[in-house]
């Protein structure tokens, strides 16, 4: 049976924490030498992932995008015990 209590309104807060542990496992990543095929049939290209892994785990500046995500109303409720954004 669901359990659906009241929508609620939240932040997005992301400890500072969090977004250095982030910005840390980017820049472990183990990128491979190449795609095994030649078009996108397996995924996104590397020429097109890695410079926007580059810019999320470096550049990007978090509590600017937390501020303006934060300038529209966010809500919250549980269903079956999770939260829902």
């Amino acid at each position: 049976m669901k359990q659906i209590n009241g929508v609620r309104p939240f932040r997005i807060e992301v400890a500072q924490k969090e977004i250095n542990e982030l910005r840390q496992r980017v820049k472990m990543t183990r990128w491979p030498d190449k795609e095994t095929v030649v078009d996108r049939s397996q995924g996104v290209q590397l020429a097109q992932l890695r410079p926007l892994v580059e810019y999320w785990g470096t550049r990007c500046d978090w509590r600017k995008v937390e501020a303006k995500l934060n300038a529209l109303p966010q809500f919250i409720t549980k269903i079956d015990g999770l939260d829902i954004r």
